[in-house]
């Protein structure tokens, strides 16, 4: 009976927390690193909403940042006690976002979030709005009319699509205390459409830059340049065959089941059509099974991008730009993926299964430190993309599968 009254107050809440969500994503929250200021108005915004739930502790951790005009880089930890006290529940979500992307491929203003046909629209409602919108209002919820079980902590950070450097990566470096191994971890995401996966292992994240310098000149002088965009094409369309065919070990309970190699950023280079350029910089984005050696991988791609420069008689130069190497999973028997499986199937109906993913997520920082974590969302899969949106009915649904956990003891 206690948790049904749990359900009512959230349903009541439903139009609270679409507006809240809808509020905090008209505000761009873009690290340095993808050309932003940095996370704090949207910070503010969120903060402002969780101190209106009454925490019994609130701890900012700011990371220092000169890059961005406050100098800092917010982190913010509410905790709620429980009847148990020797363990919480955490609910990390990240409050950055990535760009728009083509802006052309968007039907509306990305940071002007609207409702249609159920769903809302918007650039970053789904990753990772909808989480941290859910998670407040499950605590809300709780807080009004029911008892937390566990005490709860909401861990709301920064700079997750950039590394977490600043974020979850910064907090557990400086306040190692707050965490501890009985602890119950979520990291709302990553998931599927049904709701019906938990990930539990992911690949290691390596990206790498590809600067490649030759000569600039007039374009109806190739002779006298050496043009580097067509050197970039080469070494990619290289790089692309000889990654694929070397490591081609699969393992199904990734999804998908192979490593990837993809060819991501390119950097602007001349401006005018009739000028040869003489600089090109490109990036991959490799999402490797953790069971192969990157040091492997970054020979590959060295021996490959130095046979492409050979040939055509430029300078590349190859190097690491992000490397973030997968742990060990969380086993598929933890706490915390049996009391969310739980919750899951209470709430939906559905059975879920582990899985590990592609993407990195902040659990990885958790397992590097021995803490067991799961991630799960019932999502719609569109983060990253044009016309992002979220299901207002997983909105709500996942805020009551947070409230279950909340409520456990």
């Amino acid at each position: 009976m206690g948790f049904q009254r749990i359900v009512q107050r959230i349903e009541g809440l439903r139009n609270e927390s679409v507006n809240f969500l809808a509020r905090i994503c008209t505000i761009p929250a873009l690290g340095p690193d993808n050309r932003g200021s940095g996370e704090m108005a949207k910070y503010l915004a969120i903060k402002e909403e969780v101190l209106k739930i009454g925490p019994d502790e609130i701890i900012e951790i700011p990371a220092p940042d000169n890059r961005v005009p406050d100098r800092v880089r917010p982190n913010l930890l509410a905790i709620f006690k429980g009847k148990d006290t020797s363990r919480t529940l955490w609910i990390l979500s990240h409050i950055d976002v990535v760009p728009v992307g083509e802006l052309r491929l968007w039907d509306h203003d990305p940071f002007q979030p609207y409702v249609k046909d159920g769903y809302l629209y918007g650039r970053g409602v789904e990753d990772n709005g909808q989480a941290l919108a859910a998670s407040v209002f499950a605590a809300r919820a709780v807080k009004e009319v029911g008892e937390f079980g566990l005490n709860v902590g909401l861990a709301l950070v920064s700079d997750e699509e950039c590394g977490s450097l600043y974020g979850l990566d910064y907090v557990l470096n400086n306040r190692p205390d707050l965490f501890k191994p009985q602890d119950l971890i979520l990291a709302p995401d990553a998931g599927s459409k049904d709701g019906d996966v938990i990930e539990i292992s992911e690949k290691h994240l390596f990206q790498v830059k590809f600067k490649i310098t030759g000569s600039q000149g007039h374009a109806s002088r190739p002779d006298k340049c050496r043009n580097t965009l067509r050197v970039a094409a080469n070494m990619i369309v290289a790089l692309d065959e000889a990654l694929h065919s070397k490591f081609i070990t699969r393992d199904s309970f990734f999804n998908p089941a192979e490593s990837t190699f993809e060819p991501t950023r390119k950097d602007a280079n001349v401006e005018n059509i009739n000028t040869i350029p003489g600089e090109d910089v490109f990036f991959f984005d490799c999402r490797v099974l953790p069971k192969i050696d990157l040091a492997d991988v970054i020979v590959e791609m060295r021996s490959v991008a130095k046979a492409v420069a050979d040939k055509f008689g430029v300078d590349v130069a190859v190097q690491e730009h992000l490397r973030s190497e997968s742990p060990n999973g969380t086993a598929p028997d933890s706490p915390v993926v049996i009391a969310l499986a739980q919750a899951v199937q209470e709430v939906y109906g559905v059975q879920s299964r582990p899985q590990g993913i592609g993407g990195q997520t902040v659990a990885t920082f958790f397992r590097k430190k021995g803490l067991p974590a799961a991630v799960w969302e019932k999502i719609e899969g569109l983060a990253h993309a044009p016309n992002e949106r979220v299901l207002i009915d997983n909105l709500v649904g996942n805020a009551k599968v947070f409230a279950r956990m909340m409520m456990n003891s």
